[in-house]
This record gives C-alpha cells, structure tokens and sequence, in this order.
C-alpha cells in the first residue's frame, strides 16, 4: 500500500483534539518510508492545515468540508465547491427560524451573526478565528462552502429530519453530538479522493483510508482497504473492511505499524 487516507476528529485525534502519539508513530514511519499521506476531514482547510503544521514538518495534500476542498502543496485548491446562494440563503432563515446557531464558511472564513459561546467554542476547537457580521445572508450572496448549526442533540436530529426532506441538493449529517452539517451533495470524501487519485496516478488497490463516521462511507468505498475505528458508527463499520481500536487507544496507528511490522 502506498496511500494512506486519515479523517481526523474522532479518528487520528483524541477527544483533547490532539494527535494520538501511536498515530504520530505510524505517520513518521510512513513518511520515512516514502508513502503518500492525505489528511481528510469536515474541517475547513485552514483548521486541518493549522492541525497538521503543529506535527509534522511537511505539506500534505488535503481534502477539506468534508470534500468539498481538495488542496495540494504544489497547486493549491484543485476543487473548491459550494453551496449556491439561493440554497445557503434559505437553510440560514430556517435555522433563525428555529432559534439554532448558525455559521457559515465563505473564502475559508468562519462567519457568524452571534457572538456566543458557541462560536467561540468552535473557534477554539479548530484553531481559527472567527468573524462577526450583523446579517449572515449579506455573506452567502455568492454561495458558501458549508454551514453549520450548533445546538442540543435532540433539536438537531428533529431539524435534520424536516431539512433532508427540503433540501434534497445538500448532504446534511451530524459531525458531532452537536454540529449539523450542510455541504452540497455533489461532493463527498471518496469523490474527492478520486480526484486525488487521478491527479497522481493512484490506483484504489494502493490506498487505505481511516475513518468513524457516516459520512466517511464514500472515503472508505474509495480505498482498497476501508477501516474503521472501534468507536465508529455502525453505518460505517458494515462498510469496512477491518475494524481497529478506537481513537482513544490510537487505532489507525496500531493497524499502520502492525502492517510494516509484517513486512519486515
């Protein structure tokens, strides 16, 4: 294998959204070894970008909002999606209808129209600052990459219900107990990673892809080996191909160094 794919919250990072120190382990060694490393994540680009520099001393191709992003070292964004206006425009005004915080990524900005602890939660949790506007529909005039609503689980799972039924062109999926996410259905992680592939010549056979989520369902049927980690969901376990540890006890970097180990 000489691709490897790693999702990031809940997958290749703790629950204090560090690094677990077995993942930097397996990394290093592939990097030792010449493999290729993408990192993949819901995250905006800048947030995984300022993860990844805090480890390691390199530039990684990137797959950012949950694939909505694709970046290289060498090019900068190779895709870069969003949602149209109209669309944007009208899960904002659902959302305040709701009472729901609400935030918008435009130009890999995080944009909100409250100060709250929320935002600033968020904020702190991926690294970036955030800006503050009075009318967050002024913003997505031109689109938006993603939208996200923060809130108590239950209200989130009552509003991602009645908004699937209305928004039939978005993805919308919780990344956290409390982050509902809205990105454009046309783009996904295992789209992305295909583009990847045919920008370097990558064949799916050479590839292994990390993840814990529903949504990383399409990075894991993109791969010759789909893994899931243990505290994954059950949607995503039934797809993959071998189940590790969990993100707690650092997973993807025991499955990593137990492969090299079995080839030396």
């Amino acid at each position: 294998m000489k691709v490897f794919v790693f999702d990031l919250d809940k997958t290749i990072l703790v629950d204090d959204h560090n690094i677990h120190p077995k993942n930097i382990e397996a990394i290093e060694k592939l990097l030792l070894l010449g493999k290729e490393i993408v990192f993949a994540s819901g995250r905006m680009l800048v947030s995984i970008q300022n993860l990844v520099k805090r480890y390691f001393q390199k530039d990684f191709p990137l797959i950012a909002y949950n694939g909505c992003v694709v970046w290289i070292p060498e090019k900068g964004k190779i895709l870069d999606g969003e949602i149209d206006c109209s669309t944007a425009s009208r899960v904002i005004l659902k959302l305040r209808e709701k009472g729901v915080h609400r935030q918008v990524y435009v130009n890999d900005e995080l944009i909100s129209e409250e100060d709250n602890e929320y935002i600033r939660s968020y904020a702190k949790h991926s690294e970036v600052p955030f800006k503050l506007v009075d009318d967050l529909l002024r913003v997505v005039e031109t689109g938006a990459t993603k939208i996200l609503a923060i809130g108590d689980p239950g209200t989130l799972n009552e509003i991602s219900l009645e908004m699937r039924s209305q928004f039939h062109n978005l993805s919308i999926f919780k990344s956290f107990d409390t982050y509902l996410d809205f990105v454009p259905k046309e783009y996904n992680k295992g789209k992305a990673l295909q583009l990847l592939s045919r920008y370097n010549d990558w064949h799916s056979d050479d590839i292994v892809a990390f993840g814990d989520n529903d949504n990383d369902i399409p990075l894991l049927q993109e791969a010759g080996i789909g893994v899931a980690v243990d505290n994954a969901t059950d949607a995503l376990k039934e797809v993959a191909d071998k189940i590790v540890p969990s993100n707690i006890e650092g997973g993807p970097g025991v499955f990593v160094l137990d492969m090299l180990n079995s080839f030396e």
